[in-house]
């Protein structure tokens, strides 16, 4: 029976320590990635996650360790570009393995130099494929040393579970508030996020795309629970975080902030294109019909994320956009910049702790 070095199993107990004591994605997907080129006798590992738009699935690099030198994050989830991407089926061994749930080890060749050792990361007790490492190494991985990358991956997955479950809603599995100012202040423009978001990012998608905040209220959802009870409510809920999912793509980020109100972080390329993607939201719940209930409509209001912004100051700002389509009329997307403009509201805009008029 093949065992670590003493001081490898050493360092492997206090890797497992420290991933069991983060509480953050970004330390957490840093502090496996280090663990593992450092338990294991390997010269270089990655970490690739599996992403869906729509119809279509890719994979995602996170991050790359080499031996000898620290943790790199490949690419900033926010900012990817989708068109950079590789398409799932281009990488058929990483498939597979995911797939099979299982490692998969891959032999040197023409094109690959050394071994390739691929394991799963899999969430929800393993019913769930969430992504692939990667384990380039001059000779086959021996017995200890994959088990201590199962046990660390073991791990890996376990904490992402935990997150899910304190970050998730509970009735409709959006975000829910908890992790929401973390990610408002990575939408900050670059410049401005540079302490904010991971270190030593390789690459991120180009600098146009601006980030903004939808804030969606659900009209006369109290007459929906008063009518028909809190189980049809609830219903509604659910059905409404459904037409969100499929209104929006995979990199915006879905809240349910509690009761009817649901926020959107929405990544687009200006002004006119955050409009068009909360009117197809509007619209498309509009159009349904929901069981029992009937036609149920929402009051949207949205605003850019500026630099210096804070999360409290952007959410006031689309509230006051929602309250304005709620008293005129419902069913509508409101825009603060555009109600500004034709002045049928004061421009007031708070950044951190100071006002501007």
């Amino acid at each position: 029976m093949e065992h670590l070095p003493t001081t490898r199993s050493v360092e492997l107990i206090d890797h497992l320590i420290r991933l069991s004591s983060v509480r953050d994605r970004d330390s957490l997907l840093h502090c496996v990635t280090q663990a593992l080129a450092d338990t294991v006798s390997v010269h270089q590992v990655e970490i690739h996650s599996l992403v869906q738009d729509e119809d279509r699935s890719f994979w995602l690099p996170l991050t790359r360790a080499l031996a000898g030198s620290g943790v790199r994050f490949l690419s900033d989830p926010l900012r990817s570009d989708w068109e950079t991407m590789t398409p799932v089926h281009q990488e058929p061994d990483r498939l597979a393995c995911l797939d099979q749930g299982k490692m998969v080890q891959t032999i040197p060749d023409m094109g690959q130099p050394g071994h390739l050792t691929r394991f799963p990361v899999m969430l929800t007790g393993g019913s769930h494929p969430w992504g692939v490492v990667e384990m380039h190494s001059s000779a086959p991985l021996c017995h200890a040393e994959v088990t201590a990358t199962t046990r660390l991956i073991a791990m890996y997955g376990n904490m992402l579970d935990m997150l899910d479950y304190s970050e998730c809603d509970a009735l409709t599995g959006l975000w829910n508030r908890k992790p929401f100012d973390d990610l408002f202040y990575k939408t900050m423009p670059l410049v401005e996020a540079a302490t904010l978001a991971p270190t030593d990012v390789e690459h991120r998608a180009a600098p146009t795309a601006s980030f903004w905040l939808v804030m969606i209220d659900i009209d006369h959802f109290k007459q929906v629970n008063d009518t028909y009870g809190h189980l049809i409510g609830d219903e509604v809920l659910l059905l409404v975080a459904r037409i969100l999912k499929s209104s929006f793509r995979v990199y915006d980020r879905i809240y349910r902030f509690g009761g009817e109100e649901f926020v959107v972080v929405l990544r687009c390329s200006g002004h006119e294109a955050a409009v068009a993607a909360a009117e197809r939201f509007r619209s498309s719940m509009a159009a349904h019909e929901f069981p029992q209930v009937g036609h149920i409509t929402a009051s949207v209001g949205l605003t850019e994320i500026v630099a210096g912004d804070s999360p409290l100051a952007a959410c006031e700002r689309a509230d006051q956009a929602v309250y304005y389509a709620k008293h005129h009329g419902r069913n509508q997307v409101c825009s603060d910049a555009d109600l500004v403009r034709r002045g049928l509201l004061q421009a007031h805009l708070k950044t951190g702790e100071v006002e501007l008029f």
